[in-house]
C-alpha cells in the first residue's frame, strides 16, 4: 500500500508546499486547533453543570405544591436553563469536537484560519459569560427565547436585558467565525484523494451544520437588533399591535422556530455513523443513502422558516408542521443503515454503542408519543411539549454527544475513559430522560400547562411532577458521573493509556499518535475510499511503498 509522506524533517516537519501547521503556544494564546477544540469542550462542560443545576432547582420547586425555592424568579431560571443547555452546552460541544477532529479526519495539518478559530472560542466564552451575567445581575425582559410569544418592551431596558442581547450577539458572531472556518478548511485542505464523497460522516455532518449556521445566524442577529431597538427606542417590531410581530419573533429569535434547534442533532448523526462503522469494523452498509439523508435533514431544517403563526399553539416542537416533520424520514433511514451495518459487521462491544442504542430508544419513545398525542388530541401549551423537547431535542443529542466524547477520548487526551463509569452514566441519562419525559407526557395528556412555577391543583399532577423531578435528578447524576470519569481518567491520569489506533479505526484521525503532534501527521495513508485505514490493513503486502 502506498503511503504519502507529508512531514519531512525540516522546520515544523512540513512537506514543501504543504500548508503550515501552527505552533501550540500556551493555552491562552494557542492557535492549535486541537487545543482550541479542547478549550471548547472544557467550557461546554462547565456550562453543562450550570444548566443541570438550574434544571434540578426547577424540578425540586415543581415536586410539591407551594414549594418555593426561587420565588418570583422561576421565569428567569427557566429562560437561563433553556439558553445555557442549547447555546452554551450542546452547540459548543459539537463545535469543539469539530474543531479538534475535522483537520485530522481530512488529513490536514491545521484549520484553514487557525487564529480565527481561537478568536471564535474566546468570543464564545466572553458571550457565554455575558449571557450568564445577564441573568445574575437582573431579570431580562420576558421569559427569554424559549417561548414563542414575543418579548414586548416594558419601559427602558434593564441591565439584564442589555447584557442578554449583547451576549447573544457575541455568541452569534463566534458561531459565524467558527462555521466559516470549518467550511473553508473542508473545502480547501483535504488531503489528496479525499473527495467530498469520501469525507468521514462526522466531517460531512459538520459541513452541513456549519453551512446552515452560516445561513441562519445572520437572521438571529437581525432579530436581536430589532429587539434592542424595541427595548431602547420604543420600537414596535414585537409589539402586540404589530400584525407580523409573532411571525418575526418565531423565525428570528424563538429557539424552536429556527433551524438551529435541528442543528443539535445533525452533527450527532454524523458522529454516531463514525462510531457504528468503527465498532462494526466495516464501512456503512449503504453510505450514499446516509450522506443524502444527512444533507436532507439539514435542508429540511430550513422548513421551520416557512411555518405560519399557528406554531404558537403547536404541540410537537420543533416538528410542528408537515414540512419540519419530514426530518424524521432521514433519521429513520440513517438508523436503519446503522442497524444493517452492525448486523453484517464484526461488532466490537463498546460503551459508545450503548449510548447510540439509548439515543435511538429515546427517539423511538418520542415518536410513539407523537402518535398517542395525535390520537388523544393533546392541546398546545401543555407539559407534553416540555417532555418531548427533553426526550427528542435535548436527550438524544446529549447521549450521542457523550458517545462521541467516549469514542474519541483516546485521540483527545491519549487516555481511555472508564467504560464501567460510562455505562452507569448512559443508564442514568437514558433513565432520567425517559422518566422525566414519561411524567411530562402523562401530564400533557391530562391537560397540565407548561412553564408554570407551581404544581397544579390535581393530586395526580403532584405525583407526576415528583416523578419528573426524580428523572431530572438522574440526569444530574449522569452529568456528575461524566465529570468524575473525566477527572479520574484524564486529569488524575488513571485512565488506560491509549494506543495510536486503539479501535483499529477506519478514518484518518486514527493514523496519527494519540494525542496528535502539533503538525498532526508524520505520514498520511493514500486515500482511495471512505475507509482508508481499512484499505491499508486489507492490502496484500500490508506495508508502505
Amino acid at each position: 500500500m502506498t503511503l504519502t509522506e507529508t512531514r519531512p524533517d525540516h522546520i515544523e516537519n512540513q512537506a514543501p508546499g504543504a500548508p503550515q501547521s501552527v505552533a501550540r503556544g500556551n493555552w491562552l494564546t494557542t492557535a492549535d486547533h486541537k487545543r482550541v477544540g479542547l478549550l471548547y469542550l472544557g467550557a461546554s462542560i462547565v456550562f453543562l453543570l450550570v444548566g443541570v443545576t438550574l434544571g434540578v432547582v426547577m424540578r425540586i420547586e415543581l415536586a410539591g405544591q407551594g414549594v418555593q425555592i426561587v420565588g418570583n424568579d422561576y421565569g428567569r431560571i427557566l429562560s437561563m436553563h433553556a439558553t445555557v443547555m442549547t447555546m452554551l452546552f450542546l452547540s459548543p460541544l459539537w463545535l469543539g469536537l469539530a474543531t479538534y477532529l475535522v483537520p485530522l479526519q481530512i488529513g490536514a495539518p491545521r484549520l484553514a484560519l487557525p487564529r480565527l478559530q481561537a478568536a471564535a472560542f474566546w468570543s464564545f466564552l466572553a458571550g457565554g459569560g455575558v449571557v450568564v451575567a445577564a441573568y445574575i445581575v437582573d431579570r431580562p425582559a420576558g421569559m427569554g427565547l424559549g417561548l414563542s410569544t414575543p418579548i414586548t418592551a416594558q419601559g427602558p431596558a434593564n441591565h439584564g436585558t442589555n447584557l442578554l442581547i449583547a451576549g447573544l450577539i457575541i455568541l452569534a458572531i463566534a458561531t459565524l467565525l467558527a462555521s466559516a472556518n470549518l467550511i473553508v478548511t473542508i473545502a480547501l485542505l483535504r488531503t489528496e484523494g479525499m473527495t467530498f464523497g469520501r469525507l468521514p460522516l462526522f466531517t460531512w455532518a459538520t459541513l452541513w451544520t456549519a453551512t446552515i449556521s452560516l445561513l441562519t445566524t445572520p437572521v438571529f442577529v437581525a432579530g436581536l437588533l430589532l429587539l434592542y431597538l424595541d427595548q431602547h427606542f420604543g420600537g414596535s417590531f414585537f409589539a402586540p399591535t404589530n400584525p407580523v410581530a409573532q411571525i418575526t419573533w418565531q423565525h428570528t429569535l424563538w429557539l424552536f422556530g429556527r433551524p438551529d434547534a435541528f442543528l443539535l442533532l445533525l452533527p450527532a448523526l454524523g458522529a454516531a455513523s463514525d462510531i457504528v462503522t468503527t465498532h462494526a469494523r466495516r464501512g456503512l452498509l449503504a453510505s450514499m443513502p446516509v450522506r443524502i439523508s444527512i444533507a436532507a435533514f439539514a435542508v429540511l431544517s430550513l422548513g421551520s422558516l416557512a411555518a405560519g403563526m399557528s406554531v404558537q399553539s403547536s404541540v410537537v416542537l420543533p416538528t410542528y408542521s408537515g414540512l419540519t416533520g419530514l426530518v424524521a424520514l432521514p433519521v429513520a433511514v440513517i438508523a436503519l443503515v446503522w442497524l444493517g451495518t452492525l448486523r453484517f459487521g464484526d461488532v466490537r462491544l463498546h460503551v459508545t454503542l450503548v449510548y447510540v442504542a439509548c439515543a435511538l430508544a429515546l427517539l423511538l419513545f418520542g415518536a410513539a408519543n407523537v402518535a398517542v398525542a395525535a390520537i388523544n388530541k393533546v392541546d398546545g401549551g401543555t407539559a407534553w411539549s416540555t417532555g418531548h423537547l427533553h426526550v427528542v431535542i435535548f436527550g438524544a443529542p446529549t447521549l450521542l454527544a457523550f458517545a462521541a466524547v467516549y469514542h474519541w477520548a483516546p485521540k483527545l487526551w491519549g487516555r481511555h475513559l472508564n467504560q464501567g463509569i460510562g455505562i452507569l452514566q448512559a443508564l442514568a441519562l437514558v433513565g432520567g430522560f425517559l422518566i422525566m419525559g414519561l411524567a411530562s407526557y402523562l401530564l400533557g395528556y391530562d391537560g397540565a400547562p407548561w412553564h408554570v412555577a407551581d404544581t397544579g391543583p390535581k393530586g395526580g399532577w403532584v405525583n407526576l411532577e415528583r416523578l419528573a423531578s426524580a428523572g431530572g435528578v438522574l440526569v444530574a447524576v449522569g452529568a456528575l458521573l461524566f465529570l468524575v470519569n473525566l477527572l479520574t481518567s484524564v486529569a488524575m491520569g488513571r485512565g488506560e493509556v491509549a494506543e495510536d489506533d486503539p479501535w483499529e479505526g477506519l478514518t484518518l484521525e486514527w493514523a496519527t499518535s494519540s494525542p496528535p503532534p502539533a503538525h498532526n501527521f508524520d505520514f498520511i495513508p493514500e486515500v482511495r475510499s471512505e475507509t482508508p485505514l481499512l484499505d491499508v490493513r486489507s492490502a496484500p503486502t500490508g506495508g508502505a511503498a
